[in-house]
C-alpha cells in the first residue's frame, strides 16, 4: 500500500469573542435530493475576526443538485474557563480502497488566561472535506481528537488529531486509469481551559448499525439517551460536545443523506443526568429520487446498492460550576451545478453569522 497524507498548514483564530465565551458543535444534518460522490462535505462552526459563524459545505460530482442541512450547535459563556478555537488543515493522498490516516500533534500558544489550569478539554468544531481532483464513493470516515496538555517550559497548548478516510470510484463518469485520490480536510477544534473545581468532563461512545437493500427504502429516528457526570450539586449547568465521530460502510457507496448530531435535552443538577437525543444516519439510495428530485432529468441515472453501515459518536458531558448555555440549531439549502465542477466554488458553501445570546 502506498499512500501519502501531509500536514499542509495551520489556523487557528486569533480573535475571540472574548476568552470565556465559545461556540461549541454538536453535529449537523445533511440530505441530496438524489445520491451523489462526494465532491464536498463538512459542517462546522467558528470564531474569526471577532464574530461567530457556522457553515455548512455541500458539493456533488457530475449531477447538479440541492441540498438541505441543519447545523446544531451551544452557545457558552464562563468567567471561569477558557476557550480557544482553530482549525487544522490536511492534505489526503493515496490509491482508492486503500486507508489514508494520519495523527497529526497540533501545538498554538497559550494565551493568558489558558495557562497553568488542570485541564484542556479538546473537542471537535466540524470539518470540511473537499476533493481536490474529483468526487469520490465515501467508504470510511473516522475524526477524533485527544485531550491537550500544557507545555509550560515553551508556553505551549499541545494536542493530537487522528484523521481517517476510505473512498473508492466505480461509477461510469468515474476514469478507469487514474485510481488515485487527492482530499483536503480541514478539522475544527475547541479547547475549554479550567480547574476541576470549575468545570468536570464524563465521556460516552455510542453506536449504530444497520443494512439496508434494494427494495425497502430504510427510515430512521433520533434515539434518546443519557449520561450520568460527577454526583456534585455545585454544578448548575451542563453542555454536549463531541470527541470523535466515524462512518464506516461495508463498501464505497453513493450518499443522498448523512446525519450526525447530539442534542441535549434535559439537565438535573441534583443528579447529573443529562438526557439527550442522538441522530446517527446514513442513507444510500431513497424512494422516487429518479423522478422526484431537483434535476429529475439527471437523476433518473442515479442507481440503488444494497449494503451496512456502522456510525460511532464519542461524546462528553461538560458540567460547569457557573456558565450561561444556550443551545441553538439553524437550517437552511443550497444549489450546486454540478458538472464536476471544483469544490472550492463559492456556491459549495452556505456561511452564516451567528449572534451570541444577550
Amino acid at each position: 500500500m502506498l499512500f501519502f497524507v501531509l500536514l499542509i498548514g495551520q489556523e487557528q483564530s486569533t480573535a475571540q469573542v472574548s476568552s470565556n465565551q465559545t461556540i461549541l458543535w454538536r453535529g449537523f444534518e445533511h440530505s441530496w435530493t438524489y445520491n451523489h460522490r462526494i465532491n464536498r462535505l463538512g459542517n462546522y462552526v467558528e470564531v474569526s475576526e471577532n464574530k461567530i459563524y457556522g457553515s455548512h459545505a455541500s458539493a456533488s460530482g457530475l449531477g447538479a443538485d440541492s441540498t438541505y442541512y441543519t447545523s446544531h450547535y451551544t452557545f457558552i459563556e464562563s468567567k471561569n474557563i477558557g476557550f480557544r478555537t482553530g482549525v487544522v488543515s490536511i492534505k489526503l493522498y493515496g490509491k482508492e480502497k486503500q486507508l489514508l490516516t494520519k495523527r497529526i500533534e497540533v501545538s498554538i500558544p497559550a494565551t493568558e488566561g489558558m495557562k497553568n489550569k488542570e485541564q484542556y478539554i479538546t473537542l471537535l468544531n466540524g470539518f470540511d472535506l473537499k476533493a481536490v481532483d474529483r468526487a469520490d464513493k465515501i467508504q470510511l470516515l473516522r475524526l477524533s481528537v485527544e485531550d491537550a496538555e500544557y507545555a509550560p517550559a515553551i508556553n505551549e497548548i499541545r494536542f493530537y488529531l487522528k484523521a481517517a478516510l476510505v473512498v473508492n470510484c466505480q461509477s461510469l463518469e468515474c476514469s478507469r486509469f487514474n485510481q488515485h485520490s487527492t482530499y483536503d480536510l480541514k478539522v475544527h477544534y475547541l479547547i475549554a481551559a479550567g480547574d476541576k473545581t470549575e468545570l468536570l468532563s464524563t465521556p460516552k461512545t455510542l453506536t449504530k448499525n444497520y443494512p439496508w437493500g434494494r427494495k425497502n427504502e430504510y427510515h430512521h429516528t433520533a434515539e434518546k439517551h443519557y449520561l450520568t457526570g460527577e454526583k456534585d450539586k455545585g454544578y448548575n449547568n451542563a453542555a454536549l460536545g463531541i470527541k470523535s465521530i466515524a462512518l464506516t460502510l461495508n463498501t464505497a457507496h453513493w450518499t443522498v443523506e448523512y446525519n450526525n448530531n447530539v442534542t441535549p435535552l434535559s439537565y438535573d443538577a441534583s443528579t447529573s443526568r443529562m438526557d439527550f437525543s442522538l441522530d446517527l444516519f446514513f442513507k444510500e439510495w431513497q424512494q422516487g429520487m429518479k423522478t422526484h428530485s431537483a434535476r429529475p432529468g439527471l437523476s433518473k441515472f442515479s442507481s440503488k446498492k444494497k449494503g451496512w453501515g456502522v456510525l460511532d459518536m464519542g461524546i462528553l458531558l461538560l458540567q460547569f460550576r457557573d456558565a450561561k448555555i444556550t443551545h441553538k440549531k439553524h437550517s437552511g439549502s443550497l444549489y450546486w451545478p454540478g458538472n464536476n465542477a471544483t469544490s472550492s466554488d463559492p456556491d459549495s458553501e452556505s456561511k452564516r453569522e451567528l449572534i451570541f445570546p444577550e
